[in-house]
């Protein structure tokens, strides 16, 4: 059955990518999140990810992205929090080794500035997210940037003793800078 859904998503994933002219440049792009931990501010990100994005600014209507993060490419700032964080009680790496989202609309707020809607899925949870973002042209690539807040007890990230709050707070913010080069193709 796994294998069914992995096909399925692996020849979705291919087909898109066959359509989108822009690709993501790697150095210039990020996925980062921030929480509190007992009431201190800490900084994280994801090392490995994938975009699959075709957003021409002029056309938001016909944009399609899809992100895909690695999971297992955590980094909390230390060893002991890299291991946790991949465990069970959190991200579950070993079951649910990556986190999508995929816009299903983008719409124009003025001013470089969009908002975007799609679906996030974290833990094979899936939630209807919103997020506002701004893309610019620089140096030749358009760069896509925003955040979204989410809540990590909706994904069942941080089972048990970490469903405390006042331990780690229940609000995570996800920063993104995707750069892209090329150009939509629609």
């Amino acid at each position: 059955m796994i294998r069914h859904i992995l096909s399925a998503t692996l020849l979705t994933a291919l087909s898109f990518s066959a359509s989108a002219a822009q690709t993501l440049v790697p150095q210039k792009s990020k996925v980062d999140f921030n929480f509190k931990q007992m009431g201190v501010s800490v900084d994280g990100g994801f090392k490995n990810f994938a975009a699959k994005v075709d957003f021409d600014p002029a056309k938001p209507e016909k944009a399609q992205a899809e992100i895909i993060v690695d999971l297992a490419s955590i980094d909390v700032g230390g060893n002991d929090g890299n291991t946790e964080a991949k465990k069970k009680a959190w991200f579950d790496v070993a079951s649910y080794p990556k986190a999508t989202f995929i816009a299903s609309s983008v719409k124009s707020l003025g001013n470089n500035k969009f908002e975007a809607k799609g679906k996030l899925t974290i833990k094979g949870i899936s939630r209807d997210v919103t997020t506002q973002l701004t893309a610019k042209p620089e140096a030749g690539n358009l760069v896509v940037e925003g955040n979204l807040p989410i809540l990590r007890l909706q994904y069942k990230l941080g089972d048990g003793m970490w469903a405390d709050t006042d331990t780690v707070a229940d609000q995570v913010t996800v920063k993104f800078k995707i750069t892209l080069a090329g150009t939509a193709s629609k």
